[in-house]
């Protein structure tokens, strides 16, 4: 996700997977009073890549489910587009030193539409 963060209010079947350092994916499948949370795109640059934005992917659930309706409640939680995604000063030092040059939320947002092609 291009995003800060996304939140997943619990689905009412399976099929989200993310996909591990290793190359597994894994489900990940909320219980009723869990929620799943996603650093997105946006969180990576801002904390320097100390919090990796997560690879995700969703599957057609098991055969004997198809026939049970999939509902699920993302949240998607943007910055203003003034907002600076600078790399926190806490997130750089000698071991992880700065990643990414000054953005703000809006010119990320832009950039990254262009990138994948849904903005010319």
């Amino acid at each position: 996700d291009i995003n800060l963060i996304t939140l997943l209010m619990g689905a009412s079947t399976g099929g989200l997977q993310v996909l591990r350092k290793d190359g597994e994916w894994i489900d990940a499948i909320p219980q009723e009073d869990e929620l799943v949370i996603n650093v997105g795109d946006m969180l990576e640059r801002h904390t320097n890549n100390k919090l990796r934005s997560t690879i995700h992917r969703v599957i057609n659930p098991p055969r004997e489910q198809w026939g049970t309706p999939r509902y699920s409640i993302p949240f998607f939680m943007h910055p203003r587009s003034e907002m600076p995604l600078n790399c926190l000063e806490e997130c750089i030092g000698e071991a992880n030193p700065k990643a990414y040059e000054d953005i703000t939320a809006g010119e990320f947002l832009d950039q990254r539409l262009r990138e994948i092609g849904l903005k010319k």
